[in-house]
């Protein structure tokens, strides 16, 4: 056998035994034991597997980069929002690009620079973002983004040395009504050709990839527990997601607040979600599996925002979760599910965070 056959068998039994380990999480005591979250569990991690690689190797060339969209219906798990859209580029801090193309029509957008990726790097912190708020756009639509550790005129962010990812969302209240933003990266003084692939290269990644899969599918798993340990079928400001008055945390998105919880549900029993919402820019109710995968991240069964959700007559809002539909409008289908999270996002303002009362009931008293 010659030594580049070695070699690459040798990365492939190292990926499988480290990939062993990453399933774990599926025997874990706090882990639901029924068939449904069993299910998505082993789905999950085979998916994980493909989104680990794709920023690893496929797009991960900071000579050669791309914008992708990273969150698909099968690449899910962050605790994603139905009304966002989601894409990402992997860089070198140290160097310099330009990220151009059209503005679309998402009310909201924000391109957000980190220092290392939740679950593919050890740590991950915010080194700078821009919102709609002050991204110039031109005349035509398009518009230019630098991203440099040197000042640049027009639209720039800041890196420095370790920034590693740019995350872009946008957000939109309707996106069948609304054209999505396109993203073209390049970087300044890269010439030529993307090389060829290498073994050793092919291999870091293949590494990365397993410990990307390992840490990220617990660090969400925490999050996730963390909630289930607490009441149920109640909403909780968390202390880390509101810190310094709302002020924005180095990991969240920029402008966003966040209350959230945990439905657990019997299968004659619905959750009655009842607030009164000031008039804010945007506001959304999202439930998610155990995997922290939005419930229908494409056909919005699953989910409300500001303008999709009926009121009350009073302004207030009710939104029924439950696993059968009551026949009442704003009715959150849980797919089958009779517990995950629930999470309340409230944006773009400064108001305080609605008070979400939550009461179980039986379905027949809808």
């Amino acid at each position: 056998m010659s030594s580049h056959r070695e070699a690459s068998v040798k990365a492939w039994e190292v990926f499988c035994d480290q990939l062993k380990l990453a399933g774990g999480v599926l025997a874990a005591e706090t882990t639901p034991g029924g068939e449904l979250t069993q299910a998505e569990g082993l789905r999950k991690l085979v998916r994980m597997i493909r989104m680990g690689f794709e920023a690893s190797l496929e797009y991960g060339n900071t000579d050669f980069p791309a914008v992708y969209q990273l969150v698909t219906p099968t690449t899910l798990g962050e605790g994603e929002t139905s009304d966002a859209h989601y894409h990402q580029t992997i860089i070198d801090g140290a160097k310099t690009y330009r990220i151009s193309g059209r503005r679309g029509e998402a009310p909201y957008i924000e391109f957000t620079v980190y220092a290392g990726k939740i679950g593919l790097d050890s740590t991950s912190a915010q080194v700078g973002a821009i919102t709609e708020v002050d991204l110039k756009v031109k005349p035509d639509g398009s518009y230019e983004l630098m991203l440099s550790p040197e000042p640049q005129p027009g639209n720039w962010i800041r890196t420095t040395p370790e920034a590693s990812v740019v995350f872009i969302r946008q957000y939109a209240h309707d996106w069948s009504r609304t054209p999505d933003a396109t993203f073209n990266i390049e970087r300044i003084g890269a010439t030529g050709d993307r090389p060829p692939l290498t073994l050793a290269e092919v291999s870091r990644a293949m590494q990365r990839t397993s410990a990307y899969v390992a840490r990220s599918v617990n660090i969400w798993k925490a999050i996730v527990d963390q909630r289930r340990a607490a009441q149920p079928n109640r909403f909780f400001v968390f202390e880390q997601e509101q810190k310094d008055g709302g002020k924005d945390s180095p990991e969240m998105p920029t402008g966003h607040r966040f209350s959230s919880g945990y439905f657990r549900l019997a299968e004659d029993e619905a959750l009655v979600v009842t607030f009164k919402p000031e008039e804010v820019p945007y506001w959304g109710l999202d439930t998610t599996s155990y995997w922290f995968e939005p419930l229908s991240y494409i056909d919005h069964r699953s989910h409300y925002n500001n303008r999709t959700v009926r009121q009350e007559a009073d302004g207030s809002v009710k939104i029924i979760i439950a696993s059968r539909n009551p026949g009442l409008p704003n009715w959150i289908d849980t797919r089958g599910h009779l517990e995950g999270p629930m999470i309340f996002r409230w944006s773009r303002t400064r108001l305080p965070v609605p008070d979400l009362q939550a009461r179980v009931v039986k379905m027949s008293e809808l």
